[in-house]
C-alpha cells in the first residue's frame, strides 16, 4: 500500500509538503511544492497542482510502486491532477481519511520547513497546525519586505488585506512573557517597544524591540 498525504496548503507562510508512505516497509518519500507556484499568476493557473504530479511520478520512481499496490490519498482538491494519472496508469486508489504515522511524518516536515524559513518553532506552537492565517499575519508584517516572499500570496484571503498598513507607536513593555517576533528574543518587561497595529479579522497589536522596527 502507498498513502498519500499533505501538510501546509492551508498555511499562509511557505509551499506545501506532499507525502508518500508505504507502511509494511516504512518507505517514506516527501518534496515541498515552492511557494511561488502560489504566487498571483502562478496560483490562478493552479501550477501548484501540476507540481504535485511532479513530485508524484519521482516518489513513485523512487519507491518502486507496483501495479498491484493499493493507493490511498488523503481528501483535498490538493490531489485533482494526480488522481487522473493514476487512472491512466492503471493504478487503483481511492480517497479517505489519512491518519497515523504518515499524517504526523508529513506534518513534521511541514514544521522543519516552515522553521528553516525562519517562522520560530514557538510561534508555531502558538498557532496551532495548520497555522492561524492571522495570526501569521503578525509574524508577516514583523519584517514584511524579507517574508512577504515567503507567502502564498495568490491567495484571495490575502488580496482583500494586501492593503494594510500598520501603524506603529511606541510605549514601555508592560507585558511579561512576550517575543520579538522580528528579532525572535525576550522582550523585557519596562524596555522600551515599537507596538505594531493592524486590522485583519480583529485588532492585532504586534510587539518588537525598539531597535527591531
Amino acid at each position: 500500500m502507498i498513502q498519500i498525504d499533505d501538510a501546509g496548503s492551508g498555511s499562509f507562510v511557505g509551499g506545501t509538503c506532499i507525502g508518500f508512505y508505504r507502511p509494511e516497509t516504512n518507505e517514506y518519500y516527501f518534496d515541498i511544492i515552492p511557494v511561488e507556484l502560489y504566487n498571483m499568476e502562478n496560483f490562478k493557473k493552479k501550477l501548484y497542482l501540476d507540481d504535485v504530479l511532479d513530485i508524484a511520478i519521482k516518489a513513485f520512481d523512487a519507491l518502486q510502486v507496483r501495479q498491484d499496490e493499493t493507493i490511498e490519498i488523503c481528501r483535498g482538491y490538493m490531489f485533482e491532477r494526480l488522481k487522473s494519472w493514476l487512472t491512466q496508469q492503471g493504478f487503483f486508489w481511492y480517497v479517505t481519511q489519512i491518519t497515523g504515522k504518515i499524517q504526523d511524518i508529513v506534518e513534521k516536515n511541514f514544521e522543519l520547513y516552515t522553521i528553516n524559513l525562519g517562522l520560530p518553532a514557538e510561534y508555531i506552537k502558538y498557532t496551532r497546525y495548520p497555522f492561524h492565517f492571522h495570526k501569521l499575519l503578525r509574524w508577516v508584517f514583523s519584517d514584511y519586505d524579507n517574508r512577504i516572499g515567503l507567502c502564498k500570496v495568490g491567495w484571495k484571503s490575502w488580496q482583500k488585506l494586501k492593503d494594510i498598513t500598520p501603524t506603529v507607536t511606541y510605549e514601555k513593555m508592560k507585558h511579561a512573557n512576550y517575543y520579538c517576533l522580528k528579532c525572535g528574543k525576550h522582550i523585557k518587561v519596562g524596555s522600551d517597544v515599537a507596538v505594531m497595529e493592524f486590522y485583519s479579522n480583529k485588532h492585532n497589536y504586534v510587539y518588537l524591540h525598539k531597535g527591531c522596527k
